[in-house]
């Protein structure tokens, strides 16, 4: 009789290689949610299909202007923003962190929200940032585990908000900026100085 043995070196490279398959099957996964939170071309009934069974009972909503809690909550009002406003989202990056043991993880995204309401006037740039923190569900008879999301936090940087603005976005990087830029430094230097002279 024959009986394979592996190394704990053998060992510590197939763990490292299963982590990052599911790492790799997460993201793919993340990327697929934000598509359907943030396209409003999705259909409501494929929104709800392919979403809600990643929702924890417990998911919160936390945006600059609201917060929500519980899957009904984040389910219609994911339905309503499909429904009062069009805007798609472009992925700059996407990174998927686990905790050790591979039971929890966060995901992180920077992207642009690609604001459409008035798009035969303006395609607003909105510079958006999420973070999904999510559990993994194991199912008891194997397969794949299964993420199941329970806080999601959208975060919009106030620099490309204003930026992004016709007309006052321009004033805001060419004059504001660097106006502030050497203001900054020069109230440094005169603190410096004040510092210097008090040692004195």
């Amino acid at each position: 009789m024959k009986t394979a043995s592996t190394s704990g070196r053998e060992q510590g490279q197939s763990r490292i290689g299963g982590d990052r398959e599911l790492i790799l099957k997460l993201e793919e996964r993340f990327r697929r949610i934000t598509h359907l939170l943030y396209d409003t071309r999705i259909p409501e009934h494929v929104l709800d299909e392919e979403l809600v069974p990643y929702l924890g009972e417990d998911i919160r909503f936390i945006d600059p202007w609201q917060t929500g809690a519980g899957r009904e909550t984040y389910r219609r009002g994911a339905a309503g923003f499909h429904c009062m406003f069009r805007f798609d989202f472009d992925i700059l990056q996407l990174n998927v962190q686990l905790e050790p043991g591979n039971e929890k993880g966060r995901v992180l995204v920077d992207g642009t929200m690609n604001l459409r309401q008035f798009d035969w006037l303006y395609v607003y740039p909105l510079r958006t940032f999420l973070a999904y923190d999510f559990s993994l569900e194991r199912p008891f008879t194997g397969g794949e585990p299964h993420p199941l999301i329970h806080r999601h936090e959208e975060m919009w940087s106030l620099g490309d908000m204003i930026e992004a603005v016709p007309g006052v976005g321009w004033v805001y990087k060419t004059l504001f900026r660097p106006g502030f830029s050497y203001g900054f430094l020069a109230a440094s230097a005169l603190c410096r100085r004040k510092q210097q002279r008090s040692a004195v």
